[in-house]
């Protein structure tokens, strides 16, 4: 009875630390297992992660040429993200033609990266744009500066197929009138045809008050016109105005890319000039303000 008597504690004893021992295991199995969990999460992501940037690297066919990306990093700036795409189109409209603006997000959370591209039609805008360093968007000071243009390498775009010219042509014959339909665009030929046609009824004549916008500063001119050059696609005009008493005069190439449009605000009197070259306006400025004065209009 003694000896059953002093085993009995021990007994119990022993039960007791059993079950503190199995809660403990189960407690590690769980860390255990949330941990495999999490490692195998993160290898789905590093997978994931190796496969997009494998799949950039297989890319065979860039989107544009080096020629291309050079051209457009020179159109571009580099602007802090304050807001949309429409805002930043806005707030740099001032500054020339935008061709895109770019914002740069995330691959796998699609959440922006705080930064954005804008690209403009040509490289003068550039020296516009940074002027506004500093500038308040929203409230919020943004900061600009040149950077180059992030082409995507996952873009592939096939070249234009390629279309035979017709057997005539490829002899010799008729190959002025080919290159005068195919050098110029379409409103290029509407307006070589309208605006400087021999037999249109909408033709400039010297004398004319023209007014011209442009792709580049100074964007519009308006003047008279002195002479016009017909030379099929190198046709072109000369313009003289007088600015702060001093005549400026610019000779604008119609089929140049750099010319919008061409409108004409005022005929010259009695509907055309005596001269056909009017360059005698030059030592006439009395003759010059005449011609200026009967109408003064501006470009809509």
């Amino acid at each position: 009875m003694a000896e059953t008597e002093a085993t009995l504690p021990t007994t119990g004893g022993e039960e007791m630390i059993d079950d503190g021992e199995e809660a403990e295991t189960k407690e590690i199995l769980a860390m255990k297992q949330r941990v495999a969990e999490m490692e195998m999460e993160a290898k789905k992501l590093r997978e994931l992660q190796a496969a997009a940037e494998a799949g950039q690297q297989d890319v065979d066919t860039p989107m544009d040429s080096e020629e291309d990306k050079a051209a457009a990093d020179g159109r571009s700036i580099y602007v802090d993200y304050a807001s949309t795409p429409e805002d930043i189109q806005a707030h740099f409209q001032a500054c020339g033609t935008i061709n895109r603006v770019t914002i740069i997000c995330d691959k796998f959370t699609g959440h922006p990266k705080g930064y954005a591209y804008v690209e403009f039609a040509e490289p003068e805008h550039i020296d516009a744009a940074l002027t506004m360093d500093n500038s308040l968007l929203h409230g919020r000071l943004i900061k600009t500066a040149t950077k180059p243009y992030p082409f995507s390498k996952t873009a592939i775009i096939h070249p234009e197929p390629y279309v035979a010219p017709p057997l005539p042509l490829q002899q010799g014959k008729g190959l002025m009138p080919f290159l005068q339909k195919t050098l110029t665009t379409p409103e290029k030929q509407t307006m070589l045809r309208e605006l400087f046609g021999r037999h249109s009824t909408k033709r400039i004549t010297p004398g004319s008050i023209v007014g011209v916008a442009l792709e580049h500063a100074p964007f519009q001119f308006t003047g008279v016109v002195l002479s016009i050059r017909r030379r099929g696609v190198d046709t072109s005009m000369i313009l003289r105005n007088v600015i702060q008493r001093t005549g400026v005069e610019m000779q604008f190439f119609v089929n140049s890319p750099h010319v919008k449009s061409i409108k004409v605000i005022q005929k010259p009197p009695k509907g055309r000039m005596k001269r056909a070259k009017l360059f005698y306006l030059r030592y006439s400025p009395e003759k010059m303000s005449a011609l200026a004065g009967m109408k003064k209009g501006s470009m809509a």
